[in-house]
């Protein structure tokens, strides 16, 4: 039979060195028949190559040196990223322009109430979900912005343990509530209604789930917390190897404290400790102890690979990833000697014989 390859989006995915053997051995013949002809090929092989295509650093930012800038937690909105920075002038969060790519400001302080108030700690995670941006930081605080303007609307928690946060350490909004994972390993669950300024510090959870098991986080490595397409809640576990699959609808008024919410059946146990996990629809990616990005194929249903360097970048300590869509990607690599915010676009080719 007369061979034709066909390879999309040209040669440059081709040149890439961060193909994995796994990436080129899987075959793919569902092709639709409109897009084949007769005797013109039997296998389909689809690739995946990496790039960094942008690098955020203190010298991006216009900073006087390197040690003032130390990417953390990241999200976006449109064209707009939102990336922590736990640097050496302390906690602040900065509104970066993917379009111009350049800081449009940085938040430290905001007034309210009266008086002036400050990142005190470490920014866990950030969320923006119905016009608001969720902004948790390790000190019992949930802080949430009106967007676009990030003027401030309240806090949920006042800054103690004993109070409704207990430094969550991984958020995310689903169905109008707020999912919170304690640093115990419960899950507090808030009501984004509850979430007004003349509750500033008083918004009592609305119901708290089981830990499930989990570990608690003493020496706070990282959490993450995302929907997935099928309205369930993924959550890792860092120390306990795996990521929970937790079920949000079974959060409602009949639901009892205490009561387990994940779907066990659906727990991943791993081989490493995760950090943060990021989705696409072919594969999701994860941070974690092994200092690289761990890759699931989700066809297969297995971690199929790891990888510490894409074209154009190699990895030293990659701490959090997040997925901006299907084919890019930001990863904060916090080493002293990196401290660089990556910009990784995932490129997808098809060889077909």
């Amino acid at each position: 039979m007369k061979k034709y390859t066909y390879i999309l989006l040209m040669i440059l995915g081709v040149m890439m060195a961060q193909c994995t053997p796994e990436d080129l051995a899987t075959p793919d013949n569902n092709v639709l028949p409109e897009e084949k002809e007769e005797d013109e090929y039997t296998n389909s092989y689809w690739y995946y190559s990496y790039e960094a295509t942008n690098l955020i650093t203190w010298e991006t930012l216009e900073m006087e040196n390197k040690d003032e800038f130390i990417p953390y937690t990241v999200a976006h909105l449109g064209d707009t990223l939102f990336v922590a920075n736990i640097g050496t002038a302390g906690s602040s969060l900065t509104v970066f322009s993917q379009k111009e790519n350049k800081a449009l400001t940085t938040l430290r302080t905001w007034e309210f109430g009266g008086k002036e108030w400050k990142f005190g700690s470490n920014i866990e995670s950030i969320v923006p979900a119905s016009n608001r941006l969720y902004v948790t930081e390790r000190q019992s605080y949930i802080h949430v912005f009106q967007l676009p303007e990030l003027s401030y609307i309240t806090s949920i928690g006042n800054g103690l343990w004993s109070g409704p946060v207990f430094q969550a350490q991984a958020v995310t909004v689903k169905d109008r509530l707020i999912f919170a994972r304690d640093k115990n390993g419960k899950i507090s669950i808030y009501k984004e209604s509850d979430a007004t300024t003349e509750n500033h510090g008083k918004a009592n959870r609305y119901r708290q789930a089981s830990d499930n098991g989990s570990h608690g986080n003493n020496g706070f490595a990282t959490h993450y917390m995302q929907p997935d397409d099928e309205g369930n809640i993924l959550l890792t576990e860092y120390t306990g190897n795996k990521i929970r699959v937790l079920n949000p609808a079974l959060v409602n008024d009949d639901m009892v404290n205490g009561d387990n919410i994940d779907i066990e059946d659906r727990t991943m146990t791993l081989d490493f400790s995760p950090k943060t996990l990021a989705l696409s629809k072919d594969r999701w990616y994860a941070t974690g102890n092994n200092n690289a990005i761990n890759i699931y194929d989700c066809q297969k249903k297995e971690w199929i690979s790891s990888i510490k360097s894409v074209k154009g970048y190699s990895f030293v300590q990659p701490e959090r990833i997040y997925a901006q869509n299907d084919s890019v990607f930001w990863i904060s690599d916090i080493n002293s000697n990196k401290r660089t915010l990556v910009k990784m676009e995932v490129h997808k080719g098809e060889i077909r014989d």
